[in-house]
């Protein structure tokens, strides 16, 4: 596939993706904020497009991985610049900058607060963006089981911040770990 090939193959893949990779953007960060990312995502995408993959599916996942990969950049520049702002300031303390959003989710919004980045991020691919386990795998540029370890260990904390938080579990959380540790039999 030649350049120009690649070029209209991308043309096509913002029209499709555009809403998806958008919506990902704004789970994780404001609206000016995600409209400035998904710039830069299809702007490495462009730049980039000789490694854009044929396989439609595979292709929305790289732009995924594009945008995670923007996101903790954006993420960080803005911690710098906070730093920044205390040091003119000379404050004691920063004010949060932490990219997730908080839209009234309450006891779970609050236990994901408490998570690593690590853990929200792998929580809300799975969950905010129902991906699969394969596609969390692409996205994160890690092994499926190395998705299913660190899914596992990821609820089990949140879990435990939930329960801490007075929240009752909910009974489709049984479910999903006897639904893991059947796909986990069935895999070995």
């Amino acid at each position: 596939m030649d350049a120009d090939e690649r070029g209209e193959q991308l043309e096509q893949l913002f029209r499709q993706t555009f809403r998806r990779v958008m919506a990902y953007c704004l789970r994780r960060t404001g609206e000016t904020a995600a409209h400035d990312v998904v710039a830069e995502v299809y702007g490495i995408a462009w730049r980039r497009r000789r490694q854009l993959p044929s396989d439609d599916e595979e292709a929305v996942l790289w732009l995924l991985g594009i945008a995670r990969r923007a996101l903790a950049n954006q993420a960080r520049s803005q911690r710098r610049w906070a730093r920044l702002l205390l040091r003119v300031a000379e404050r004691a303390d920063p004010p949060d900058t932490g990219p997730l959003r908080h839209d009234g989710g309450g006891e779970l919004a609050a236990a994901l607060a408490q998570a690593s980045d690590a853990d929200r991020e792998l929580l809300r691919l799975a969950y905010w963006d129902d991906l699969s386990r394969q596609d969390i795998a692409t996205v994160l540029g890690i092994s499926v089981g190395a998705v299913d370890t660190r899914l596992h260990r990821a609820r089990q904390r949140l879990r435990v911040r939930l329960g801490a938080a007075g929240a009752h579990q909910d009974p489709t959380d049984e479910k999903d770990d006897k639904d893991d540790k059947e796909k986990d039999h069935a895999e070995r």
